[in-house]
């Protein structure tokens, strides 16, 4: 009997320490990137009015970037990257196009 408490006590031990570990993990990751996954969210949102599918934390020429993928309301699907440090938005296309809406109208000679 002695033996199943101690497990149970050594399982539930564990659980918790990676619990904490978990916690701390997303508070370095966030704090790394300097915005939150739910403020990506919200300014990838105002850009594109939707439903949130996905977010990924990705690395793109040495900078942490955030792809948020969206169903906008009008059914189409859409990927907007954000910068993770400052909540920039460099890029909005539509998923499976290669459609950049940049911001600085750079490149756009007639």
């Amino acid at each position: 009997m002695n033996k199943k408490f101690i497990a149970g006590g050594t399982v539930a031990g564990l659980v918790l320490a990676g619990s904490i570990a978990g916690m701390v993990s997303a508070q370095t990751a966030s704090a790394a990137t300097g915005l939150s996954q739910e403020q990506i969210m919200e300014i990838a949102l105002m850009e594109v009015p939707g439903e949130v599918t996905e977010v990924e934390r990705e690395r793109r020429r040495g900078k942490q970037v955030y792809e948020v993928e969206i169903i906008g309301v009008d059914g189409t699907e859409m990927e907007v990257t954000i910068a993770a440090e400052t909540g920039e938005i460099l890029k909005v296309e539509a998923e499976g196009e290669d459609c950049d809406k940049d911001h600085d109208d750079k490149g756009d000679a007639a």
